[in-house]
């Protein structure tokens, strides 16, 4: 059985990219979690913040917050 190794991305590229995805957002990678990490605000002013153990995690995360301070 032949094992297939994935390519790694280095975090500071998935930041770059997260980053201009969600312009709102300040993200950064934790060496120290291994997770990414995100601040925005609220409508109310109130920071709001996800860590996230993948890229696709933030992604998820920051739609569905993004999603619920627009609609407020």
């Amino acid at each position: 059985m032949q094992t297939r190794i994935e390519p790694q991305v280095s975090p500071s590229i998935v930041v770059r990219a997260l980053s201009a995805r969600f312009p709102k957002w300040t993200i950064w990678w934790g060496e120290a979690t291994m997770c990414y990490w995100g601040m925005s605000r609220g409508r109310d002013g109130a920071l709001i913040h996800v860590e996230a153990r993948s890229a696709q995690d933030f992604v998820r995360q920051a739609r569905e917050i993004d999603g619920r301070t627009s609609q407020s």
